[in-house]
This record gives structure tokens, sequence and C-alpha cells, in this order.
């Protein structure tokens, strides 16, 4: 049994899981990829406040519609339980805006993240009458705007920023390094290039914060060669 798609690029697993879990009903999801371009299995935790059909119908069709993936209702395992038995879900870093402005002779990017019910803009701005590198700029309003999500003991910074060739794919590679009290962590994330480039930069950066986001707001690094 096959799941057909309309394209051959690896599928952003991280990216459809937050698409299937804007269905009403949905309390969180898993999904399995053996191949790149292909989703073999879809998991799915569910409230009982809507029927199966319907809500397994809805995730075929967000799928089809807004990801660009065609999915067996088959694949699709539902189980529903009462939100109540539901230990709180882990929390993300969402972005809600990545925006380019021109003023004067500076270029700024900003960028809006989400934390659960906190949201933040962070700023990334060019030196007067230099050229502007976008992408390093919405790199910084990431950053700038992360660390105003993690508050002032949780400090982060970006140490690389990489555009680099990955097969057929473009990739952009995130270093990221928090330094607490001598100990240097390294954060690493990674995001395929597909359309919007600083929403790609964006990503990167997400990828490797939101992998240990839980850690970092509990303020419990892990020192690095650990």
């Amino acid at each position: 049994m096959t799941t057909e798609t309309t394209e051959t690029l690896p599928l952003d697993l991280a990216d459809l899981e937050r698409l299937i879990g804007q269905v009403r009903g949905v309390l969180a999801v898993r999904l399995v990829a053996e191949q790149r371009d292909r989703i073999d299995e879809v998991h799915v935790v569910g409230t009982p406040s809507r029927s199966p059909k319907q809500i397994v119908r809805d995730i075929e069709s967000i799928l089809y519609v807004r990801g660009k993936v065609r999915v067996d209702h088959r694949k699709i395992s539902l189980v529903q339980i009462p939100e109540i038995a539901i230990n709180p879900a882990t929390p993300r870093v969402r972005i809600i805006e990545v925006q380019q402005i021109h003023a004067d002779d500076t270029m700024s990017v900003t960028v809006t993240l989400a934390l659960q019910d906190q949201q933040v803009q962070g700023v990334g701005t060019s030196r007067p009458q230099q050229p502007a590198d976008l992408p390093l700029l919405a790199a910084y309003a990431t950053i700038h705007a992360l660390n105003m999500l993690l508050g002032p003991q949780c400090q982060i910074q970006l140490e690389r920023l990489q555009r680099q060739p990955f097969g057929a794919l473009e990739v952009y590679l995130a270093h990221i390094v928090r330094d607490h009290d001598g100990l240097i962590e390294i954060l690493l994330g990674i995001s395929v290039l597909r359309d919007d480039e600083l929403l790609t930069v964006t990503r990167a950066i997400l990828d490797a914060v939101n992998r240990v986001i839980e850690r970092l707001l509990g303020d419990s690094p892990t020192p690095l060669g650990r």
C-alpha cells in the first residue's frame, strides 16, 4: 500500500504534524515516514467530542489541500480519550510572522514568535549604508525573539548560519550556543529551503531550540561533551 504525494521532495514532518494539530478534536499527532517523500503511518490522539470518521476525514483533507500530501485513511490510527487524561503537551515555539521592512537607508527583518499564550517580536536591523544580509537579519531577529521568550537566565546566541546544497536540495543549518556558568551548550537545527528564504532561516533556528525547549525553560543545560 502506497501513499501518493504531489511532490517528490522530502516531507517536512514537523510542519505536517502542526497542520494536523489544527484539526478540531486532535490533541496530539505523530507521523512515521520510512522514506523521506512518503508518509507510512499517522498516529493521532483525539477527544471523543467528534466522531472518528469526521476527524479522519478532516485529517485527509487538510493534508491534501494545505500540505499537498495524499494519505489513505487506512494509514490513520486514531485513539480518542478525554482531554482531562492527557498530560500537558510539550511546549513549542511557533512562528507567527516573518516580515521584511525597508526604512530610509536601513533594512530590517521582524520575526514574531509565540510560546503558549505569550507572543513576542524580535528585530534584526542592518547598519546604515551597508548591504543588508537578509537571512542573517532574520536569524538575529529570531534569536532576539527567542531570548525574550526564554528569559534572562537562558540566553542563546547565533554562532553560525549556513546555506548549503544537500543532494538535490538547498538547506539552512543553524548553530546556536548557550553559555551557562562557563558551560557551552550546542544546539543544531536544519530546514529545507522550499519557498521563503527568511522563513526557512527561522525554522532552522526553531528546529534547534524546540528539540530542548522544556529543558531550556527549566534552565537545566547539558554541558558540551556529555
